[in-house]
């Protein structure tokens, strides 16, 4: 007589088995400095720092490369890369699906002398990622998001008409005054803030912040709407043109949060630039000084975003 089938039993294993197959959450090393996060490396030359930026790209720096002896190959046309996933393995980081990151010359980088390249959004873009801004943790294959969750909502990536995936900058709405306002989330957003800025932002004018951007013709909008919210004028030590508004209040996925200081920038950086590169309008971008207030999870498989207080 042929033995019953167990499809109780087989249930559980292949449900075993796809759980293993998993990959389980863990947790980053990582720096949170001004609301911006740098991953801490070991090497040869001491740690490495990155900064992890979801809008950028992967790149070293020229000294690092040659003070970390970090393992290199360059192109038929002269150009060096850094293997980089031998050195994020070192860091039990993930990897890249192409294991290179270009060298630049370190007066090309833009970064802070201590802080010796970049991960950008190649890196993030194969993951689902936690960013608690509150508890200062990166979390990488953080559980799948459910478009059912509350606070949670679709993020734009540009795609090919079949659907591929072209980039992995992420787009979503924020709301002021009412006024939907699509932007990037960009956790590499920064800004040097002269000492007049400085002062008032409680800063102490000597490091690098998070920041987050709105175009001229927006900023202008809530400047002549709302003469009370306070307004800086050269606020960048770099960028001598740069404006500051403080909006009160920004809503994000149903939530208001704030202050938030925006910095001005011109039409033409979003309204052409981005827009081109996420293949939809886009008006500016929010940064570690507005993500602050939240815990954010970026579910780039599934196209997803939750932010919770």
């Amino acid at each position: 007589m042929a033995s019953k089938f167990n499809f109780t039993a087989l249930a559980l294993m292949l449900f075993t088995l796809a759980g293993a197959a998993q990959d389980a959450a863990f947790e980053l090393d990582v720096e949170f400095r001004n609301q911006l996060i740098y991953t801490q490396i070991p090497s040869a030359g001491g740690t490495l720092q990155f900064l992890a930026n979801t809008t950028g790209g992967a790149f070293v720096c020229e000294s690092a490369m040659q003070e970390h002896a970090l393992p290199s190959v360059a192109d038929d046309n002269g150009n060096q890369f850094v293997k980089i996933n031998e050195v994020l393995e070192t860091g039990a980081l993930p990897t890249l699906k192409r294991n290179s990151a270009l060298v630049l010359p370190d007066g090309q980088a833009n970064l802070e002398k201590d802080v010796h390249g970049m991960l950008g959004q190649s890196w993030f873009g194969q993951f689902c990622w936690n960013f608690d801004y509150r508890s200062e943790m990166l979390t990488c294959h953080a559980p799948a998001l459910s478009p059912l969750e509350a606070n949670t909502i679709p993020v734009d990536f540009k795609e090919s008409a079949s659907g591929n995936r072209i980039s992995s900058l992420p787009r979503i709405f924020i709301e002021v005054d009412g006024m939907p306002i699509p932007v990037i989330l960009d956790s590499g957003a920064r800004m040097r803030p002269a000492k007049t800025a400085a002062a008032i932002l409680g800063e102490t004018g000597e490091e690098v912040i998070a920041a987050s951007f709105i175009i001229e013709s927006i900023f202008e909008q809530w400047e002549q709407l709302h003469p009370d919210w306070r307004v800086i004028e050269q606020a960048d030590a770099e960028l001598g043109n740069v404006r500051m508004i403080e909006v009160p209040q920004v809503t994000i996925a149903g939530q208001k949060a704030g202050p938030v200081w925006f910095c001005s920038r011109p039409d033409a950086n979003y309204v052409q630039y981005y827009s081109r590169m996420c293949g939809s309008d886009v008006e500016g971008a929010l940064g570690g000084n507005a993500l602050q207030y939240f815990s954010v999870t970026i579910d780039y498989p599934n196209k997803l975003a939750k932010f919770e207080q």
